[in-house]
């Protein structure tokens, strides 16, 4: 399995089986992508960049993840809770990475913001994340 692909499945299911984020008193669903008329809130695994650490794949790699929460509350609490859970929630995520080690996860980088719409907040988690292939 690819180590994007690896991130991505271990993304979903550490944000999917996170009881910090299932115990909110309404817990988002998790996406893989934009999905359409999904109920609110909800948390996306937004753009993944991949680069390689050296010449070849051997020697690991080094993402930039994006994860987007989305709440329609009038405040941006909501917003602002999912996104710290999330946060917390993916300090597991080189238990769920298949085929590969978790280097490091680090330099998280949050944001939260109104949408044009004006009914929409949109929380972003930025995360550096190092990885290599296991064995």
């Amino acid at each position: 399995m690819s180590a994007l692909a690896a991130l991505r499945g271990a993304l979903v299911a550490c944000l999917r089986q996170d009881a910090g984020l299932q115990a909110l008193p309404v817990p988002p669903a998790i996406h893989d992508g934009a999905p359409r008329a999904a109920a609110y809130p909800f948390v996306e695994i937004g753009r993944i960049d991949t680069r390689l650490l050296a010449a070849v794949p051997e020697e690991g790699e080094v993402s930039q993840v994006e994860i987007l929460v989305h709440s329609r509350k009038t405040a941006r609490g909501e917003a602002a809770e999912i996104l710290d859970g999330a946060r917390t929630a993916l300090a597991g995520l080189g238990a769920h990475l298949s085929g590969h080690l978790l280097v490091n996860a680090g330099d998280p980088e949050t944001r939260l913001e109104r949408l044009a719409d004006g009914r929409t907040w949109r929380g972003r988690l930025r995360l550096r994340v190092v990885t290599e292939p296991a064995g």
